[in-house]
């Protein structure tokens, strides 16, 4: 299956992908993020492993909107850690860390420390204070 390259810019920071491959490029052009297909959960979209800068983020990707901070060192994007629960993910990908959100937000848009909902975001978000516990992979 032939990947599909999804160009991010500093003026359009968030992209639909899913139901085939993928490499997404941040705005920067530092890194990419593979997404291989890996099929489809009974209902919904396909979910894919995502590998970022070479390293393989545990669990799954769902194939929908994926977003990325204007810095490109932040991705956030719809994620499971075992089949089927749908959490949102961020990932930090020049240290490698990732961070499950204790909500759920179809659209992710990073204003880093905050993570927002969608692009015309509304009072829900949450806010990075600190003390998170991120993981490594």
């Amino acid at each position: 299956m032939e990947s599909h390259k999804i160009q991010f810019t500093e003026k359009e920071l968030s992209h639909w992908a899913g139901m085939g491959e993928y490499v997404l490029l941040p705005p920067d052009g530092s890194y990419e993020i593979a997404l291989k297909y890996e099929g489809e959960p009974p209902h919904g979209d396909s979910f894919h492993t995502a590998i970022v800068d070479g390293r393989q983020l545990p669990g799954y990707a769902w194939g929908c909107i994926f977003s990325m901070s204007a810095c490109s060192s932040f991705v956030a994007f719809s994620w499971m850690e075992r089949k089927f629960e749908r959490l949102t993910t961020i990932v930090d990908v020049r240290r490698s860390l990732y961070f499950a959100l204790p909500m759920y937000i179809y659209h992710p848009c990073i204003e880093w420390p905050a993570v927002l909902l969608g692009p015309a975001s509304g009072p829900e978000h949450y806010a990075f204070v600190g003390s998170e516990v991120w993981r490594a992979f």
